[in-house]
Formats: C-alpha cells, sequence, structure tokens
C-alpha cells in the first residue's frame, strides 16, 4: 500500500541506531512511511523494539554494517523507495599529525560504503524500472570545514561533490533508463547526538 502523501512507503536508513538516524527513523514511522532502521549493533535493536509496542510503528530494525561488504549486499534484496545515507564516523586532529589510517576509516565509513550502497539500490530501481529517491545525509562541515575536525569535514565535502553530481547524471539516466530517481542532498548543522 502507497502512502497517500506520495508514491513512497518504504524507506531504508543507514545509521539508524542512534542520533539523526533514529529519530528520523520514528519520526517518518509516526507519518505513516514503513522504516527500514539498519544499525550496526544489535543492541541498538530494542529500542525499536520498543517503539512498536509502544506506538504500533511500523519499523523493521535488523543490523547492516554498511563497512561488511556481505551486509551492504543485502541492500540489493531489500524491496524499498527511499535509501537514506546517513550512517557515519568522525575523527579529529591536526592535518599535520592525524594517522592517515584514521583519515581512511573516517572516508571509507562516510563515502566509500555510501557510494556502494547507493549503487546497488540504483541499480535495483533500475532493473525493476521503479521510482526511486537517494537522500544523502552530509554536513554543513562539508562546506564550511572545522579545524580539528578535517577527516569528517574533508568526507562530507566529498559526499557533498559525489551527491551533486550524482543529482545531475540522474537526470539523463532517467531519460535514457525511463526511471524517476531522483537524489536529495541534507546538510545539517550542529545537533546533539552520541556522535
Amino acid at each position: 500500500m502507497r502512502n497517500k502523501k506520495n508514491d513512497f512507503t518504504k524507506i531504508l536508513i543507514t545509521g539508524a541506531g542512534s542520533g539523526l538516524g533514529r529519530f528520523a527513523s520514528i519520526a517518518l514511522a509516526k507519518l505513516g512511511f514503513n522504516v527500514l532502521a539498519s544499525v550496526k549493533n544489535e543492541h541498538e535493536i530494542a529500542f525499536f523494539k520498543k517503539m512498536i509496542i509502544l506506538e504500533g510503528l511500523k519499523i523493521d530494525a535488523f543490523c547492516l554494517d554498511i563497512l561488511d561488504e556481505n551486509d551492504r549486499k543485502m541492500i540489493s534484496n531489500l524491496e524499498f523507495d527511499i535509501l537514506v545515507c546517513n550512517a557515519a564516523i568522525g575523527d579529529s586532529g591536526s592535518v599535520a599529525e592525524i594517522p592517515i589510517d584514521k583519515i581512511r576509516k573516517v572516508f571509507d565509513t562516510n563515502v566509500f560504503a555510501h557510494l556502494d550502497c547507493i549503487q546497488l539500490a540504483i541499480k535495483n530501481m533500475m532493473e525493476h524500472k521503479r521510482a526511486g529517491r537517494i537522500v544523502i545525509v552530509s554536513s554543513l562541515v562539508g562546506r564550511i570545514p572545522m579545524p580539528f575536525l578535517s577527516p569528517y569535514c574533508a568526507s562530507k565535502f566529498a559526499l557533498d561533490c559525489f551527491a551533486t553530481c550524482l543529482r545531475q547524471e540522474m537526470k539523463l539516466l532517467n531519460k535514457l533508463k525511463g526511471t524517476n530517481i531522483d537524489v536529495c542532498l541534507i546538510e545539517p548543522g550542529a545537533y546533539a547526538t552520541r556522535f
């Protein structure tokens, strides 16, 4: 059944275990959407089970570690209309001193894992001639970097670039493939989360 407000009913959110992902999952479920809330850790599922019992929300919470290639492949087998790329980590330190491995870990999580998720989702949507939406959660610091937060800022800057390019590319690909997949970029400012 489709949501009366639009054509999309099923939303997959990465990083739904805490922060913006958790709040978005609850808010969207309260609006009548079916939410697939992917979390990294098993213990994060308990919160959603409680909300399902207390408020009767349509939320399916499950573990999906976006850094795990096999977990990411699950995306190809899930049915959803919207992918919200929300999972993220950060690290801090001076560019002059922070170990490159820490920067690489931030980029692996915030950029490369999500690009793989996005490609899997788009391929699935195109093969089934479905409409869809990709929502990329970046950050205001992707546009206004802050000293000593460069790994996080740079990863979000990269996401901004990929989102902007993909949005333009999908306009052309949609015409060629007969699909209707759009791309949205969200750049929140500072927010009180566990992050």
